[in-house]
């Protein structure tokens, strides 16, 4: 699966924090839901990958960049 997104970050209008609102289709397609932790990867190429980070069996966090 190779899908390309294009997401606008917006402005939380009380903590004027930036978010980036995953779009449902995306969440669904990729197995994300509210909670995950997503790794971010700069691809070096003035783009990012994003992944999720995996639990191990034991329930620790498994990160796919280490």
């Amino acid at each position: 699966m190779n899908n390309k997104w294009t997401i606008t970050l917006e402005e939380d209008p009380e903590t004027k924090e930036l978010v980036m609102p995953f779009p449902p289709d995306l969440l669904a397609q990729v197995g994300w839901d509210f909670g995950d932790t997503i790794v971010w990867k700069d691809e070096g190429n003035g783009s990012w990958s994003l992944t999720k980070k995996e639990e191990k069996e034991d329930g620790r966090k498994d990160n796919p960049t280490e």
